[in-house]
């Protein structure tokens, strides 16, 4: 955003922009837990490695 003296100024201005967000920080961890997981894979995971690495249980029957 032009500050109208022809310099650029960040859109939020001096505002913290460090993440709050408690759910957000979660996925981003898990997303990291994946790549993790996918990254010392062979191939792609399998739908119970992924369960696995996300943490969830398998259904009862």
């Amino acid at each position: 955003m032009d500050d109208g003296e022809g310099a650029w100024a960040p859109v939020v201005g001096d505002s913290d922009a460090r993440v709050t967000d408690t759910q957000a920080l979660e996925e981003i961890a898990l997303y990291g837990e994946v790549v993790i997981a996918a990254s010392a894979s062979d191939g792609p995971l399998t739908t119970e490695e992924l369960d696995r690495v996300l943490g969830v249980e398998a259904p009862v029957d």
